[in-house]
């Protein structure tokens, strides 16, 4: 099983947190995506899933053999 990287989930739960604390959660997710180049694989990801987010995130863990609610968990 691969290794999950504790700093990428830190990452992680700080972008959240700015996105639950902004006026428009949408827009400034919008906002993060536009701004970071970097992040365009992941939107291609979940446009290759109708749109889909949570089914993109399902399908990508299968394929990487990683237990989704794993993922899920470190979030809390």
């Amino acid at each position: 099983m691969p290794q999950l990287n504790p700093q990428v989930f830190q990452q992680l739960k700080g972008m959240m947190n700015q996105i639950k604390m902004a006026q428009n959660p949408q827009a400034m997710l919008n906002q993060m995506l536009l701004q970071n180049s970097g992040l365009k694989p992941a939107i291609d990801l979940i446009r290759s899933n109708n749109g889909n987010a949570q089914l993109a995130f399902l399908n990508l863990a299968k394929q990487m053999g990683v237990d989704p609610q794993m993922v899920l968990n470190q979030f809390k």
